[in-house]
């Protein structure tokens, strides 16, 4: 890459905002999906994923802002970016009255990147995909929602895509459904497609994601590589000793907090380091076994983020996270 150059984003929005009849679904929204990543949209009910999809698919024209699809300004390049991405959007819908093969069939046959003579072996290669082999035939009005849910998501894999947005693809689904969907988003990062899922469940994001943008009230609060999000929450250390309660007592005696867990204690680093605990129990007489640095978890850094009702305490905790924003 030359100097001065810049990375094409997938997707991109700059101040988008969208209101429904005096009602701010979203506002001032600045995203950016890293083109190969596997971005984890995070929210409580209500924060605006849903709408932001889809005005990243240009279904829903934003009230102010810009979008850039795949390195095209929408909707005018709408029709140049769409081609390259596969979405499940709020549910599939089908014909009731066809099977799921032939449902499939039929929008292969609207697929442009797809040739005639290919479209039946698409349609089998996603079914297989997406484990729906064996009912591939049935009537899509007998199926389960689960089973709805992955014939949405076959319908997304149905041709080679460079993007794939996913909206809460495990919906429905089974433990081994949830699992399944967890290796196919695998395989699409191996294959260096980029993935946008939204997604309420944290340890499925925590799991797939390389990249998470957390939205609250209808705004990015938070967004970047899941691993530095995680270390800019207040780290802590994991101290084993079989003198729990001692431990606990010496290091608040000295200002540090620190709480009993089943493993030993947990030690507060936000005002001091590592060293400072460990000399300090060591100074009391404390036997100390092992310690180990502990990474904020995604459900820890997610609740802090959509918590907080003021203004003035969600920015309190962006400060202390940094600029990740």
């Amino acid at each position: 890459m030359t100097a001065g150059s810049t990375v094409v984003a997938a997707a991109r929005t700059r101040g988008l905002r969208k209101v429904y009849r005096g009602t701010v679904a979203v506002d001032h929204v600045d995203l950016e999906v890293p083109t190969g990543a596997v971005m984890g949209m995070l929210g409580p009910n209500g924060s605006g994923k849903t709408t932001t999809i889809r005005m990243l698919l240009g279904l829903v024209a934003p009230t102010a802002g810009e979008v850039e699809l795949l390195g095209h300004r929408l909707p005018e390049g709408a029709a140049k970016a769409l081609p390259d991405v596969g979405a499940l959007v709020e549910g599939p819908g089908f014909h009731p009255f066809l099977s799921g093969r032939e449902n499939l069939l039929r929008m292969g046959a609207a697929e442009p990147a797809l040739a005639t003579a290919a479209i039946p072996a698409a349609v089998a290669e996603a079914l297989e995909r997406v484990g729906l082999a064996h009912a591939a035939d049935r009537r899509y009005k007998g199926y389960s929602l689960g089973m709805k849910q992955r014939l949405g998501l076959a319908a997304a894999l149905l041709a080679p895509r460079r993007f794939v947005i996913l909206d809460e693809p495990t919906n429905g689904l089974d433990p081994a459904g949830t699992r399944e969907v967890r290796a196919v988003i695998a395989d699409l990062h191996k294959a260096g497609t980029t993935v946008l899922v939204s997604s309420h469940l944290l340890a499925e994001v925590e799991a797939t994601c390389t990249h998470v943008a957390v939205l609250h009230q209808g705004t990015v609060v938070a967004q970047g590589e899941l691993g530095t999000l995680l270390d800019s929450g207040n780290a802590t250390l994991l101290v084993t000793t079989p003198e729990v309660a001692l431990a606990v007592d010496a290091l608040r005696d000295n200002r540090i907090p620190a709480r009993a867990v089943p493993e030993g204690i947990l030690a507060d680093l936000t005002t001091s380091g590592a060293p400072e605990v460990v000399a300090t129990l060591v100074r009391a007489g404390v036997p100390v076994h092992e310690v180990r640095r502990q990474r904020t978890g995604l459900e820890d850094l997610f609740a802090r983020l959509t918590e907080s009702s003021e203004p003035e305490a969600l920015d309190a905790e962006l400060a202390l996270m940094g600029d990740l924003r």
